[in-house]
């Protein structure tokens, strides 16, 4: 799967979260995508992935 982040060409909302996750300790398959309409999207880890620590 290339890089792409927007799975629908007009659609700011919906992202492939493969293009946007950055920690190797979080696993998702490489179509799943995931939609947030109040915040910005590609910043998934941020607002969702909350108890996430390296000694883990």
């Amino acid at each position: 799967m290339s890089q792409k982040i927007y799975p629908r060409s007009k659609d700011r909302e919906t992202i492939y979260l493969k293009s946007v996750i950055s920690n190797p300790n979080i696993i998702v398959g490489d179509y799943t995508i995931y939609n947030d309409f109040a915040e910005e999207p590609r910043e998934f880890e941020k607002n969702n992935v909350l108890y996430q620590y390296p000694i883990n």
